[in-house]
């Protein structure tokens, strides 16, 4: 007894339909793949084909490198400043050093202070110490007894953490804090004046001589608050760049010279909120 078999005639359109929807496994795959070497690759820097390339991962939770000082820029502050000028150039950042407890509460003081003001320039700056909101060429007073008692500590301990941090991660010493800290809420909106820019490169060491390590302090998360101002850093002689992404509470250090010539990407959507933490040498920087 034979038997036959019926061969099945597909159209052209189904054969194609059939590929992509058996096609689909393998998407998932390369998909998950790619995840993957995302995360591996994170925060270091790599060339190909003659271009740039840089990954960031909120996933890392530190990173900590050692980078070649233009020793010119630091001849005369080791000198004048023997025990606390930075002894090395660096990229350093740590998610263990503030809560994400304490950074809700010093964002929570900012976005309060924001509340006072029209801050719809593309970046805005809001100074405890000083009592004002900077927006565009605008300058507004804040309240008085905005802030309660909690936060006012919360705010001091956490600057004190971090100047405290700092000595004992590279050694130094007679190192202040100053009154030059800044609460900053970047946006995506045109900017109001030339300062406003923050996508535009800059080196810390240029705008503040005094400034002797550089400290920004992270308020809220990359991608789910906002998508942009990532902060990138330019290598000298080098086309490899490194981005570091924004994260609740997440301490970025680095010393201020042209080692580290760096400017934000401009946002897409959502607002970044960020204190920067300039720490000084100079005594009669300090703050009181």
């Amino acid at each position: 007894m034979s038997t036959s078999v019926k061969k099945v005639q597909f159209s052209p359109f189904k054969e194609r339909l059939y590929v992509i929807i058996g096609s689909i496994p393998m998407m998932t795959v390369l998909s998950i793949s790619f995840g993957l070497i995302y995360q591996d690759y994170a925060l270091n820097k790599f060339s190909l084909l003659g271009k740039s390339w840089h990954l960031s991962n909120v996933e890392k939770t530190s990173y900590d490198d050692e980078i070649p000082c233009i020793e010119s820029e630091y001849l005369v502050l080791r000198s004048k400043f023997p025990s606390c000028a930075p002894k090395k150039c660096f990229r350093y950042f740590t998610d263990f050093l503030i809560t994400e407890k304490e950074g809700k509460i010093l964002l929570n003081m900012a976005e309060k202070g924001w509340l006072q003001s029209d801050n719809t320039d593309s970046a805005n700056f809001l100074s405890i110490e000083k009592g004002t909101i900077k927006s565009g060429n605008s300058i507004t007073k804040l309240k008085e007894n905005l802030f309660s008692n909690e936060e006012l500590l919360t705010y001091k301990s956490v600057k004190q953490s971090i100047l405290n941090h700092v000595k004992t991660k590279f050694g130094v010493e007679n190192l202040y804090l100053t009154n030059e800290n800044q609460f900053t809420k970047f946006t995506n909106n045109n900017p109001k004046a030339e300062l406003s820019k923050y996508w535009k490169r800059k080196i810390d060491m240029n705008e503040h001589q005094w400034q002797q390590y550089s400290v920004i302090l992270f308020l809220n998360d990359f991608m789910a608050d906002f998508y942009g101002s990532r902060e990138v850093f330019k290598n000298i002689n080098s086309s490899m760049i490194l981005t570091i992404q924004p994260k609740l509470a997440r301490v970025l250090i680095y010393s201020p010279g042209s080692e580290n010539e760096h400017f934000f990407e401009r946002l897409e959507y959502g607002n970044s909120y960020a204190l920067k933490m300039p720490l000084t040498c100079d005594q009669n920087i300090k703050s009181n």
